[in-house]
């Protein structure tokens, strides 16, 4: 937890953190810089990281695997700028590709295009709350 504190996030912010999530409290130093490692992997910046961490705690208690499919199946779907994506809405983070697929797939047959939707998320990130 004290990676947490490195990262410029604040006492009262790291409690309100451990309200939504409780594992937080076992979590390892290296597992928080791992997920630090894939966020700068995607061109985040440090103040993104902290932003998208402290957004999200549930975040830091995903496996690695389970990111980096997200994160492979967004670049597949054509989002560029995923350090913008999640900055702006950090619980993106938190889906699974399947879910994505279906939201996409439920638009697609009330006859949207592929690119249409992708344009539509990548403009306006809180749509995943829809997910």
């Amino acid at each position: 937890m004290e990676e947490l504190f490195v990262m410029g996030i604040s006492e009262n912010t790291i409690k309100n953190m451990l309200e939504i999530n409780p594992e937080l409290r076992e979590i390892s130093r290296n597992i928080i810089i791992e997920k630090e490692t894939i966020l700068k992997g995607i061109k985040c910046d440090d103040i993104q990281i902290r932003n998208i961490v402290s957004s999200n705690p549930i975040f830091l208690t995903r496996t690695n695997s389970e990111i980096i499919k997200l994160l492979e199946y967004l670049n597949k779907l054509g989002f560029s700028a995923l350090n913008i994506l999640f900055d702006a809405n950090p619980y993106i983070l938190n889906l699974d590709p399947y879910e994505i697929e279906s939201y996409m797939s439920k638009r697609k047959n009330n006859g949207e295009k592929m690119e249409d939707i992708i344009d539509d998320l990548d403009a306006n990130p809180y749509l995943f709350l829809e997910i």
